[in-house]
């Protein structure tokens, strides 16, 4: 069954974490990294696995055993041992690929209480009867490339009949990680800020005591129309003037100045408030239209 209650242990003391309130801590990063299993006496450390492709849940830590009594309990079976990487590589993504990947983002960002409570027992029904694996040291890793998505158009496109390499779907700034860096990810939030300069702009994102930057820069510029910037103040002066702005983009992860950020490299790799910039603006600008 699916574990829906852990605790996040502080040497002696303990606090009952749910999925509805971790991401929502000030000190999330601090307890993803100390939960352990509710039931008592048990050792069990639990790891949280945020909403990607899945819901949001948890999780047993690798190779960490429940005790026999525990309600959560399961026995492993063997499997061989994990990838091995020989090589790394970045693979562009099609504009219809990133589309999709907007497309699903936006979906389950509007999704129900019905229409989770249904993945939710879907998902209880799968990890029914699921028995987790341990390594088997006497098989090989099965050896692998390691191919990166990105949004450089200077990058080589797949390979025709080959599987485009998944996108990463992080619906909150504060689940982005070193781990994303080099890569392609789609992201959702709400905006704080945006500040335009000329042929650069700058999205900020807040969610409670984390913050982190969207650059819309020279390669966007030129892969965007020639009224993108006219576009972005009308999106500033909407927000402006007090109107919630959420900004659902796929781009490229880096780090600067220490900080983890996102390079977004095409218009049509944004959308504003679930709408391509182009109709958000638009919309905005004739209202008597809507």
């Amino acid at each position: 069954m699916a574990i829906e209650l852990v605790l996040y242990k502080k040497g002696n003391d303990y606090d009952e974490i749910t999925l509805e309130d971790i991401e929502n801590r000030s000190d999330f990063e601090i307890v993803r990294q100390n939960l352990y299993c509710a039931f008592e006496g048990c050792p069990a450390r639990i790891e949280y696995v945020p909403k990607g492709k899945r819901i949001a849940h948890f999780k047993t830590w690798p190779m960490s055993d429940h005790s026999t009594d525990c309600t959560d309990f399961f026995n492993r079976e063997k499997q061989k041992a994990g990838k091995k990487s020989l090589a790394s590589s970045s693979v562009a993504l099609t504009d219809k690929h990133i589309n999709n990947v907007l497309r699903n983002l936006i979906n389950t960002v509007e999704e129900t209480e019905e229409e989770k409570q249904t993945r939710l027992e879907k998902q209880r029904a799968r990890n029914k009867n699921r028995k987790n694996k341990i390594t088997d040291k006497l098989k090989g890793p099965e050896l692998t490339e390691n191919v990166r998505p990105t949004t450089d158009i200077n990058s080589d496109t797949i390979e025709e009949g080959k599987r485009a390499p998944s996108v990463k779907r992080r619906y909150s700034i504060s689940l982005l990680s070193e781990d994303d860096i080099h890569t392609a990810t789609a992201l959702y939030e709400r905006v704080e800020n945006i500040n335009i300069e000329k042929s650069r702009v700058i999205v900020k994102l807040k969610r409670i005591n984390r913050e982190a930057n969207v650059y819309f820069e020279e390669n966007f510029f030129n892969n965007s129309a020639r009224n993108i910037n006219s576009m972005f103040e009308i999106v500033k002066k909407h927000h402006d003037s007090g109107n919630p702005v959420e900004l659902y983009c796929v781009g490229n992860v880096e780090k600067r100045n220490g900080n983890i950020c996102l390079v977004v490299n095409k218009q049509s790799h944004i959308r504003f408030n679930k709408m391509t910039i182009e109709r958000f603006t638009f919309k905005i600008t004739n209202p008597e239209l809507f």
